[in-house]
């Protein structure tokens, strides 16, 4: 597991360097545009700089591809560590003792949309709002296709399994590679979370289908008419069918609640793996270096060399570690007498420490911190990371002799977003997947049409408010078609409640597909907004 505390210690010293390299530049002149001068002293007038105003402000700006890249890796960063710190204090939330449906069923989906839906809130929210919606809609769609598309692929492959003769899955087998006979068997509540999914796709209908009607190539931009009323006021509708929709969905989920008793039983697994793990190597570790020697050794007063006590304090790691993973399931037995380590003494401490519950008090403050803290970061750095992704595709940047990507804000926010804000939760279904087992990998594909059902409902909608009261125009129909082309194909294979490891190929070539389809859609041949 990344550790969260060395990476945001690294990532706001960087940051840290190029606010203050951003801020000198200024003070010794070395900015290359600004330059003011009077043409009728004799000299030259003064050259536009975008970042001539954002230089002296708590974040740093860059006119040029290099610079704009570096920033999108350290805001990147910063919203990863963001994403972990949510996640993570969320799951602490299981630890309270509060019911499994109710953190497992709303809290944990809910908190894991907060990085996509800041993103697109900030990007709605600018003085340029039409031009950074962009990159909210590249974050919302991004998101969604990763999520059902590589994550899916990727769960798909690690979780596969032999199938038997009547096509179900052999748990913990699947050595090797084919596409016919191996697969994943999953509960029939995924096959619920599949149809929520498809359910939901159909809110963007609503007002894509009065884009199409008003014409999905007419764009004031190109002397056409402005957007007509009845497109906002599609706006609208879909902003309230997604807070119904929304709502209802979260009552389903806290009342048919198996994942979310499948994600608590995660958590819990996970957690006495670690107590038994870190228990059993400290008494491995006091009964051959710390414990009393044989009087008659003659070595009794000598220490061991220190680069000894490491190498076998690591093939202890390894060797218990390796143990506990091969033998999880294996029945419980007595220990006995003849056990090298295991003694009753040993047998009572590695009961209370898996037994032992953690203080409730400090474990609220811990997740009430992290919580805190994550929120406090995405909020504050979702700003300048739409303003760096949009600026990356500015040309406005070749006025002040910067450089620019001549691409929509839309396919940066596409690639990138989706990777800071669901990064870390698809680390955590791909390992969980990896375990082979029917409950485990059934968990992750429900989480991965969780995600997009909240997509479909909270991020659509907050996308929707954005142009209804901001008075924005919708010119998103390349955009919503291929959202809605994957999530209806990743339905069609995934409603059987066996995947053969076949479809993994044509899943994850939809994400490459969806955005040659944009591009296809938005060229000069089609012409679509």
């Amino acid at each position: 597991m990344v550790d969260v505390r060395s990476l945001s210690a690294f990532v706001l010293l960087a940051f840290a360097f190029f606010l203050s390299f951003s801020v000198s530049a200024e003070g010794f002149g070395n900015s290359t545009t600004n330059i003011t001068t009077n043409i009728t002293n004799g000299s030259e007038p003064e050259i536009y700089d975008k970042c001539k105003e954002e230089r002296f402000t708590r974040y740093p700006c860059s006119s040029t591809i290099i610079g704009n890249i570096l920033l999108i890796v350290f805001y990147g960063a910063l919203l990863m560590v963001a994403a972990k710190l949510i996640s993570d204090g969320a799951e602490l939330l299981l630890d309270l003792g509060l019911p499994p449906g109710i953190i497992g069923g709303i809290v944990l989906p809910l908190l894991g949309a907060v990085p996509d839906s800041a993103i697109i809130i900030v990007s709605g929210l600018k003085p340029d709002a039409q031009q950074q919606l962009s990159v909210g809609m590249g974050t919302l769609a991004g998101s969604t296709i990763m999520l059902l598309t590589i994550a899916w692929g990727g769960s798909l492959f690690l979780g596969r399994c032999d199938l038997d003769e009547s096509g179900e899955a052999i748990e913990e087998t699947g050595e090797g590679i084919n596409c016919r006979k191996q697969g994943v068997s999953l509960l029939d509540s995924v096959q619920k979370s599949a149809i929520i999914m498809l359910l939901t796709s159909l809110l963007y209908l609503v007002v894509q289908s009065a884009d199409w009607h008003w014409g999905p190539k007419k764009n004031p931009e190109h002397g056409d008419k402005t957007q007509p009323e009845y497109v906002k006021n599609s706006a609208l509708a879909t902003l309230i069918l997604c807070a119904i929709s929304f709502v209802a969905y979260l009552v389903f989920l806290l009342y048919d609640n198996k994942t979310a008793e499948l994600r608590a039983l995660k958590h819990q697994q996970e957690e006495i793996r670690r107590r038994v793990i870190h228990r059993f190597y400290g008494i491995a570790n006091r009964n051959i270096f710390g414990g009393p020697r044989d009087a008659t050794d003659g070595d009794a007063g000598e220490s061991e060399d220190p680069e000894a006590q490491k190498q076998a304090a690591i093939g202890l790691q390894k060797k218990y570690f390796k143990t506990w993973q091969v033998g999880k399931d294996i029945k419980p037995k007595e220990p006995s007498e003849k056990d090298p380590i295991i003694n009753k003494e040993a047998e009572n401490e590695l009961e209370e420490a898996a037994e032992q519950e953690e203080n409730k008090v400090l474990t609220a403050v811990k997740c009430s911190f992290m919580l805190a803290g994550g929120v406090a970061m995405v909020t504050i750095f979702s700003d300048p990371m739409c303003d760096v992704l949009s600026g990356i595709t500015d040309p406005a940047n070749a006025k002040s002799g910067g450089s620019y990507i001549a691409i929509s804000p839309f396919y940066v926010s596409f690639v990138v977003t989706p990777i800071c804000s669901n990064a870390s939760e698809l680390v955590s279904s791909l390992l969980f997947a990896a375990k082979k087992k029917k409950e485990n990998v059934s968990m992750t594909f429900s989480q991965l049409y969780g995600a997009a059902t909240m997509n479909n409902t909270l991020c659509l909608g907050i996308f929707c408010a954005l142009v209804y009261f901001k008075n924005l125009e919708w010119y998103y129909s390349a955009e919503v078609t291929v959202i809605l082309l994957v999530e209806w194909f990743v339905f069609i294979m995934g409603y059987p409640l066996t995947y053969k490891l076949w479809k993994l190929v044509p899943v994850a070539f939809c994400y490459i597909f969806s955005i040659i389809l944009v591009a296809i859609l938005e060229s000069s041949a089609i012409g679509w907004k």
